[in-house]
């Protein structure tokens, strides 16, 4: 209960001037008090919201939050009911929402009744779809309008139970809320701080800024690399060897196997934040969260697996796995961050 509390009552306090950008709003009233509501909007679902804290500002008499959606898809066949997209001209129909936020804002008209304005706020289409989605046509169908309207109308009232009043009051909850909320800000200190620089090697390879596609070659990656590969043995590749690029502080290797299985993968040992990798990837700073939303697409799958240390033992790793054009794709993070890539012609 306590985690479900502290999940739904993360309230962070901010101030900001709400405008119409897209010249849309619905306004209800319902015969509910707004104590009652502010705690109930935070139980809406539907298919597209995500399980998240929510941000919130809250006066006496008015409070305020937003409802997300995300990955929304469109194509000729599958045109998704909570917006009208607009598209620029010679746009074509298949396009990506990362995120759609509707504004939603209470006001007290009285003891037992609230007046709601709901209002879409903000349309984040994902980086191939921004070039193609004019956001000035983008309206909101009253889809989720209703939904919210319908939610809060018929949302039976929930007295807070004796553990979640004493979850409120918890000392050791609120001491935790304070060395967790700390220890992100000595994270968020250090990012900050981390060094960033550019691989002028991974600019090389990645020049036409999307993954080298396969089937590829050795020979091609050393032309791309400027730099000889060493060739190491391997029975389970072709003609026994696979190629291994060594630089200060990552390494790549090709192998083409003998099973019909070819991929390349790029391995960071370093500290710094380093970038060169299409797709706006940087190794040591893009998270696994992040990449899960920047290809969403492509359907990206955030999950844990284990791997191998040693014969004896074996560690947990996130990754991200998703399939572009015809090459899967394999991002792994070692220490939060991104720290290795693989690309194969195989499923993993």
């Amino acid at each position: 209960m306590k985690i479900k509390l502290n999940h739904k009552f993360l309230i962070l306090v901010f101030v900001s001037c709400f405008g119409l950008y897209f010249g849309q709003k619905v306004e209800f009233t319902v015969p509910k008090s707004i104590e009652i509501l502010q705690n109930t909007i935070f139980d809406f679902k539907n298919d597209f919201t995500k399980d998240e804290p929510k941000a919130a500002a809250a006066g006496d008499n008015e409070f305020s939050t937003t409802v997300d959606l995300y990955d929304l898809k469109y194509d000729t066949d599958n045109k998704n009911p909570y917006l009208s997209l607009g598209l620029k001209k010679g746009a074509k129909p298949k396009q990506f929402i990362q995120k759609a936020i509707w504004n939603v804002t209470m006001k007290k008209v009285s003891a037992k009744s609230t007046k709601v304005s709901v209002f879409l706020e903000e349309v984040t289409p994902d980086s191939w779809s921004k070039k193609d989605v004019d956001l000035k046509l983008t309206k909101s169908t009253g889809k989720v309008e209703n939904e919210i309207k319908e939610f809060l109308l018929k949302s039976k009232t929930k007295e807070p139970s004796k553990e979640t009043a004493n979850a409120e009051i918890d000392p050791d909850a609120e001491a935790q809320t304070t060395v967790l909320a700390e220890a992100q800000v000595a994270e968020f200190e250090a990012k900050n701080a981390q060094k960033k620089v550019t691989s002028k090697y991974l600019q090389n390879l990645f020049s036409k800024k999307q993954f080298i596609s396969l089937p590829t070659s050795a020979d091609y990656i050393t032309k791309l690399l400027k730099t000889d590969p060493s060739q190491l043995n391997c029975e389970s590749c072709k003609n026994g060897k696979y190629y291994n690029w060594d630089f200060e502080d990552f390494n790549m290797i090709y192998a083409n196997m003998t099973s019909g299985e070819e991929y390349y993968a790029i391995q960071y040992y370093g500290e710094n934040g380093v970038a060169g990798l299409p797709y706006g990837l940087v190794f040591n700073d893009s998270s696994p969260s992040e990449c899960k939303a920047k290809f969403a697409r492509y359907n990206a799958q955030l999950y844990q697996t284990t791997v191998s240390v040693d014969e004896n033992s074996s560690k947990a790793l996130t990754v991200v796995t998703f399939k572009i054009n015809a090459s899967f794709v394999r991002l792994e993070f070692g220490n939060q961050y991104l720290t290795r890539l693989v690309i194969s012609n195989k499923e993993f």
